[in-house]
């Protein structure tokens, strides 16, 4: 089994990303970018590894990434996530009028 999956999911290391990314690359800069978190979670795509999931928080972050958060990035995508408003519009196809009728 590869290290890097445990009961079927896919272990995330940020250390790998942060590293990948290089040094200018800052998490706070992303966690602060009010666009980009809110397509994430309209898209449900984690804003930090890109893996599309079905949860993604009020933060933009799968739980994977949220739970490998230094305490300082937490209380920022915390803080940021207390200004968004998540609105769920459920519809039925059956509501439609038919327009053959």
């Amino acid at each position: 089994m590869n290290n890097d999956q445990r009961n079927g999911h896919k272990i995330i290391y940020l250390e790998k990303i942060r590293k990948a990314r290089g040094e200018e690359w800052n998490f706070l800069a992303i966690l602060k970018d009010t666009k980009r978190i809110a397509l994430a979670i309209e898209t449900r795509t984690c804003a930090l590894c890109d893996t599309m999931k079905m949860c993604v928080n009020k933060t933009g972050l799968c739980a994977a990434c949220y739970l490998n958060l230094n305490p300082r990035e937490k209380k920022v995508a915390d803080e940021e996530a207390e200004h968004k408003k998540i609105q769920l519009l459920a519809t039925d196809d059956r509501w439609k009028k038919k327009e053959d009728e």
